[in-house]
């Protein structure tokens, strides 16, 4: 057998092994792209299991502080009730709903307080209000449908529990759109499905593409399930059979070309090698083919170069391995925060000079201790919790604050986050943690909090100062309603009486100066009613309901045309028109507005008043226009300041409270008012009043 056969059978027995290899790999890496895709899905659906979970807390808790309320308890009070479940609703979206034992509901945030009410309903599956009456605690049910609404909903439920009995309950019930939106939210790769089932293994929520179908596009080894553990209900990620095995495809078909690739270079670069070999060993086999002086084999002398060019790499290797130790030795020793490496049991490995100074132990006395005998007692059991669970696999990683006690016994809190480093087997080696030394922080904290408590005591001082000056407020008002009248009534009076009786007896100027005196007290009587008028725009209760505007628009302007029957006004009002508001404040805001635009469009020759719906600030408006006497925008700033007129009272009487009155009722409601005109063309006001969730 010739060399150079033998170097070939030699160079294939050589890549044989390789392909075995390279073919176990390729399984195995399969495999492993399969796990990893498996890994990432159980983490994405117990991460969307927890969101949903805290969600659902969250409002439990919201409704267990409604149950807990003595409110409760007295059924006069029940309106206080419903004034503070509609607080709820507008924290969390939903309605709440007071049902007694019998299952009767007694007030729904849905409809008004009073309005006739249907019975609770019954969910094809678990009923959270049933549960929560048989259990005493508080429950999630399953999907059913509005009574009210109908539309898909889903139950909370919460007793109220009266010396270890549940006497009632309180519900909130959520419509799915909801759920849904959290799921939308959840970001996923493409071909994976998230959905929501309750009890009964109806969707709740489900992200997906059109026309999917769990039966036909999935297989069970691509399902994933984690059950809630507030709800009866289970959350479900799905890959689809397509997108799953593409990647498994995907790998094989690289794995088995690189596995091709390399062969086939390592057989055509073996060959060569083994024909170059052959033959510089052939001459060194016949002398006599060769020179008397034969060179040195170049390859003999490249695998000699190749070695001493291994040794200095070795070298180079353990140089920098030792230089890599040095800085750890150092970032671990001079590090700013505590470092230390901890067995599974707790003992301390090693500790870095940081830690021993929070703690006032020596290295060599921790090395004595473990982690436990230096936790404080209160927060020990919640570190070991998170010890077990990654020990077990469940995290990978935790941080949390705690305190330690320092060697001479006193307390230092800090701030420790702790990883786990495994053997090659997937055993436990040993933790990693880093102490933070958060002391300072803490008493920064403790500080704010003293803060937040000043802040506090005066803000209740500054609340009852304000409450005194609305007192002296309505001092004044009942001085100028009361005090103010009688002897304004009397000067009237008696204006009048000498008027009738010696009327006759007064020359030209007196009577002149005596209608004078009725002048002066008809205008300070209409200045009393615009200063009670102001004032009671800034006080009184702020009530919301519905308020058709156009109607009281339109009744407005009715009342304005009888009191002036000559005049031929064109006013034309956009149907529909509503706002949110109380009946008198809304009322006040247009007769003010309503009232203007007919008083200055007096010496318009075709009276015209428009009321429509605008825009103000991008977001709608009631506007209303007219075409009157108008105004120079340049003295806009004075348009509704109380008591100035930007006309003389000859030419448009008026007291100047009227706008003053309309700005304070527009911002007491959250809202805006705006003012565009020209002399001689007219006027449009805008305002618009913000809504209950803006006000909020």
């Amino acid at each position: 057998m010739s060399l150079h056969r033998f170097l070939a059978r030699l160079i294939w027995l050589c890549v044989l092994p390789l392909v075995v290899l390279a073919a176990y790999l390729a399984i195995y890496n399969i495999q492993a792209t399969l796990a990893q895709s498996d890994s990432e899905a159980a983490h994405r659906v117990r991460n969307a299991a927890v969101a949903i979970d805290e969600y659902l807390r969250a409002r439990l808790g919201a409704l267990r502080m409604l149950a807990m309320s003595p409110l409760v308890d007295d059924p006069s009070r029940w309106q206080d009730l419903y004034r503070e479940a509609q607080g709820f609703q507008q924290s969390f979206g939903s309605h709440v709903i007071l049902a007694d034992a019998q299952l009767r509901m007694l007030f729904n945030t849905r409809m008004p307080f009073g309005a006739q009410l249907p019975a609770l309903p019954t969910p094809k599956g678990r009923s959270a209000a049933r549960t929560a009456l048989e259990t005493g605690a508080p429950a999630v049910g399953d999907s059913f449908i509005g009574p009210v609404s109908h539309l898909p909903m889903v139950a909370m439920a919460t007793p109220v529990m009266r010396d270890g009995k549940p006497v009632a309950l309180v519900l909130s019930v959520f419509e799915a759109r909801l759920f849904q939106d959290r799921i939308d939210r959840v970001s996923l790769p493409e071909g994976w499905v998230l959905t929501l089932l309750d009890g009964a293994s109806i969707p709740i929520a489900r992200h997906a593409p059109p026309a999917f179908d769990p039966e036909a596009d999935v297989d069970p080894a691509g399902r994933f399930v984690v059950s809630s553990t507030v709800a009866p209900w289970s959350i479900v990620l799905e890959i689809r059979r397509d997108v799953r095995n593409a990647h498994v495809v995907r790998a094989a078909l690289l794995l088995a070309l690189a596995v091709l690739g390399a062969t086939l270079v390592g057989v055509l670069g073996g060959r060569l090698a083994a024909g170059r070999l052959g033959r510089a060993v052939a001459t060194l086999a016949e002398p006599s083919a060769a020179a008397p002086d034969v060179p040195e084999i170049h390859e003999i002398t490249a695998v000699r170069a190749m070695l001493g060019e291994a040794r200095d790499q070795r070298e180079a290797a353990e140089a920098a391995l030792r230089d890599s130790e040095r800085r750890f030795r150092a970032t671990f020793e001079q590090a700013a925060v505590g470092i230390a490496l901890v067995t599974p049991d707790g003992r301390w490995l090693r500790t870095n000079q940081k830690l021993c100074d929070i703690v006032g132990y020596t290295q060599d006395e921790l090395a004595a201790l473990t982690f436990q005998d230096i936790t404080h007692p209160d927060d020990l059991e919640a570190d070991l919790d998170q010890v077990q669970r990654m020990l077990a696999g469940e995290i990978e990683t935790y941080s949390l604050e705690k305190r330690y006690l320092r060697k001479g016994g006193a307390i230092v809190w800090i701030n420790l986050t702790a990883a786990l480093v495994r053997q090659a087997d997937g055993s436990p080696d040993y933790f990693i943690s880093v102490v933070e030394d958060i002391e300072r922080r803490k008493e920064a904290e403790i500080a704010l909090q003293d803060l937040n408590a000043s802040l506090e005591q005066r803000v209740a001082l500054r609340t009852a100062e304000l409450t005194a000056a609305n007192r002296e407020l309505d001092s004044f008002a009942y001085a100028v309603s009361h005090d103010l009248r009688a002897p304004l009534r009397a000067m009237s009076g008696f204006s009048h009486a000498l008027a009738e009786d010696y009327g006759d007896r007064l020359e030209g100027e007196g009577k002149k100066y005596l209608n004078q005196i009725d002048i002066a007290s008809r205008n300070m009587a209409e200045l009393i009613d615009g200063i009670l008028a102001l004032s009671r725009s800034t006080r009184g209760e702020l009530k919301r309901e519905r308020i058709d505007v156009t109607a009281m628009a339109e009744s407005t302007l009715a009342v304005l045309a009888r009191s002036e029957p000559e005049r031929a006004v064109e006013a034309t009002v956009e149907p529909g028109l509503t706002l949110c508001a109380g009946a008198r404040m809304a009322e006040a805001v247009l007769d003010n507005l309503l009232g203007n635009a007919w008083k200055y469009t007096a010496k318009s020759p075709a009276a015209k008043i428009r009321v429509y719906r605008g825009e103000l600030d991008g977001k709608p408006c009631i506007c209303i226009s007219d075409n009157g006497a108008g105004f120079d925008m340049a003295h806009a700033d004075q348009l509704f300041q109380p008591f100035r007129r930007l006309h003389r009272h000859d030419e448009f009487p008026g007291i100047g409270v009227g706008l003053a009155t309309v700005q304070r009722i527009v911002q007491r409601y959250g809202g805006a008012i705006r003012a565009h005109s020209a002399p001689g063309e007219g006027a449009t006001f805008c305002f618009r009043l913000a809504d209950e969730g803006e006000a909020a």
